[in-house]
């Protein structure tokens, strides 16, 4: 087990029986008291060994700076270096080779570290949001709101925007940020403050919520320790100073980010919107999601493993979106249902006999192993393989691409989903239904038993067994009370597919109105989906918005209590009917069928993507470049130039901001026309949108 400096310990003592009075004419009616004070509990600021004093004003140079964090995550572990202003025998050798293990600070270039040059504000923003996994996204400093805005390095602007946005880093009363400022060790401790919330540092012990701070939103975890019955408001950082060690979470609900980067985590009860799991140090990182867990989004950056086990409450389904997105090869094992897994980066998925995933989305080449099961896979690159042991029931791939199952090359689209992936049911119009709704399962399988939130339907009653799946009932839908549920199937492979159910009734005036699209960007219905909600009056009284199985991004009018599901999101979707839950905090939930038509013309190609103008990231889009290539990109009647204002890898075409940005007109459509030898045209339709 890891332990603190003694030296540490040995100075406090020394210092609290020789000299306290220092301590008194040091910190006392200093603004940083409270803060300098509690970092001093937790051993990462200590006063000076000969003088007995904080010194709140005195500038922090890089290696002072790289012992605070060290300390104050508990990173222990050390590297070789080699810097040529590194000596072995100077007090920071050390520190430096732990910085240097954990990867959050780099060398200044020239084989030197300037371990005894400063830290200005932003470059503390910098390193801090590397060890909270921030992203910068493409943020640059005309996007921050400071009077000194121009004064922020573009390497920091991301980093500076995100420990803004978090209440981490504050700008000065004259709103100016002041980015190359030298940061006091009064200012450090602040910032670490902050960034810390409350730290949960004691090897062993049992903490519970009321152990948590009342005055910060963050909590970090950097030993083996357990956690029962707390929410936290802000994000819970488990720290890569924990290795391989066990932390339990139990009934824990985090309003921000879990980030894993430290670990082994076993999370039961316990409920967040986001997870990130990401080890700069490429150590293994296990995930388990037990009981009634929720994660509806998981990014998954480095080597882990994700489990779920005996996720028994209805409701909880574990790990349900999952998404591969480092900046280096991952390898992800997973032992769990997963709605729909995404890989956006080059990656070795392996799946065990109990694992099921339902559509995979792959964008990035990719070998899946192992004995699961995929659903339904999407195939949008080329190198995308599956063992023989895996049971791919259907895919599709885009043109082009080629992949191969057990050593055949894959042609053609095969569908094996179970569907519906939803079923709408108005009480005030049962007849719409018919007698009964019917699930079709891949071929080969048959259903074994259907239940619905924790109930067992009954066989020839409830459902009917069909040569293709089942026949779910009218009459068994119609006693269904207003809300959202899910029909769980157990299938004869031992596998586990589900359907959401939206009960609405068109009857009672307060419910939300159906909606309908055409995702045809031409259309006149092509427009952000407007539905008012009767149970809503602020965004903050909006816990999820779930289509079909997944969450769904939104946006609120409090004006008109009215639910915005933005045009480029819903552009994505097939035309066909899905139901949209939206889950209310007070644990109510509203819902309603969205239809979404395609009035596209035959035979023309196009594909559209957002483009946030306040946080933007450039749009791919694959193009069928092995069978032909491209002649050009116009938009506007201009002819683009390669690599400057676009890119080509493989069969992707990515679009770069600065073209982008040239052609940007906030709230509309722009076509951006990708030629093709072979004479055909892709419409690459970008839809400029500005949200925060």
């Amino acid at each position: 087990m890891k332990k603190r400096l003694l030296s540490a310990f040995l100075c406090a003592a020394m210092l609290a029986t020789m000299i306290p009075a220092a301590f008194a004419s040091d910190l006392d009616g200093h603004w940083s008291k409270n803060f300098i004070e509690y970092l001093d509990d937790e051993g990462i600021i200590n006063p000076s060994a000969t003088t007995g004093k904080y010194e709140p004003e005195r500038k922090v140079t890089r290696a002072e700076f790289m012992r605070y964090v060290n300390r104050a995550f508990h990173f222990t572990e050390k590297a070789s270096i080699s810097y040529s202003d590194v000596q072995s025998n100077s007090w920071y050798y050390d520190t430096v080779r732990i910085a240097e293990k954990y990867g959050y600070i780099n060398g200044t270039g020239n084989g030197r570290m300037n371990p005894e040059g400063y830290v200005t504000r932003e470059q503390a923003a910098v390193i801090l949001g590397r060890l909270y996994k921030a992203n910068p996204g493409n943020v640059k400093p005309a996007n921050l709101s400071f009077k000194d805005k121009a004064q922020v390095a573009a390497w920091s602007a991301g980093y500076v925007k995100a420990a803004v946005d978090k209440g981490i880093i504050t700008g000065y009363k004259d709103n100016t940020f002041k980015p190359a400022k030298v940061i006091t060790r009064a200012e450090l401790a602040k910032i670490l403050y902050y960034y810390l919330g409350t730290s949960l540092s004691t090897a062993g012990k049992a903490y519970t919520g009321s152990d948590l701070k009342s005055d910060t939103a963050n909590v970090t975890i950097s030993e083996s320790c357990t956690l029962s019955d707390a929410t936290i408001d802000g994000d819970l950082y488990l720290t890569e100073g924990l290795a391989s060690d066990a932390v339990q979470l139990n009934d824990v609900y985090v309003k921000g980010t879990i980030i894993v980067a430290g670990g082994t985590v076993t999370m039961t009860n316990t409920m967040s919107d986001h997870i990130v799991v990401s080890s700069p140090m490429g150590r293994l990182l296990q995930v388990t999601a037990a009981g009634a867990a929720r994660f509806p989004n998981t990014e998954v950056r480095s080597t882990a493993v994700l489990y779920e086990k005996k996720l028994t409450t209805p409701g909880y389904e574990g790990f349900a979106d999952v998404k591969i997105n480092g900046d280096k090869k991952v390898s992800l094992t997973l032992d769990a249902d997963i709605n729909h897994l995404e890989l956006d980066t080059e990656s070795m998925v392996s799946t065990t006999a109990n694992a099921s995933v339902y559509r995979m989305t792959a964008s990035k080449p990719a070998s899946v192993t192992g004995y699961g099961t995929i659903y339904q896979a999407e195939i949008k690159s080329s190198g995308v393989s599956f063992a023989s042991s895996v049971r791919v029931s259907g895919y599709t791939i885009a043109n082009g691409v080629t992949a191969t199952a057990g050593g055949q090359t894959l042609t053609g689209s095969v569908t094996a989903a179970v569907s519906p992936e939803s079923i709408a049911v108005d009480l005030n119009n049962l007849s719409a239904l018919g007698k009964n709704v019917a699930v079709t399962v891949p071929n080969g399988l048959k259903i074994e038993k259907i239940e619905s939130n924790g109930a067992v339907l009954t066989a020839g009653t409830d459902y009917t067994q069909t040569s293709t799946g089942a026949a779910i009932s009218a009459d068994w839908l119609g006693r269904l009370p207003r809300g959202s549920y899910k029909l769980t199937l157990t299938l004869s492979d031992g596998k586990t597919a589900a359907i959401a159910i939206a009960v609405t009734d068109s009857s009672v005036s307060e419910n939300v109105q159906n909606a309908s699209f055409d995702r045809y960007y031409k259309s006149e219905n092509y427009a952000d989906v407007r539905t008012r909600l009767s149970g809503a009056n602020t965004s903050e009284d909006i816990r999820d918005v779930v289509l079909g199985l997944s969450s769904i991004d939104y946006t609120f009018d409090s004006s008109t209590r009215s639910l915005i599901l933005p045009r480029g999101v819903l552009a994505q979707l097939r035309a066909g009917s899905y139901t949209i839950s939206v889950e209310l905090k007070n644990g109510k939930t509203e819902a309603f069928t969205l239809t979404v038509s395609d009035s596209a013309p035959t035979g023309e190609s196009w594909a559209v993507e957002e483009y946030n103008t306040f946080s933007p990231s450039e749009p791919k889009f694959t193009l069928p470049l092995t069978r032909t290539s491209l002649k050009s990109v116009t938009v506007n009647g201009d002819t683009l130039t390669s690599n400057k204002d676009y890119t080509v890898s493989g069969q992707t075409l990515t679009l770069k901001k600065s073209a982008l940005e040239r052609y940007r007109k906030d709230g509309t459509t722009v076509v951006f026309s990708a030629d093709l030898a072979d004479s055909t045209t892709y419409a690459l339709v970008i839809d400029y949108v500005k949200r925060k």
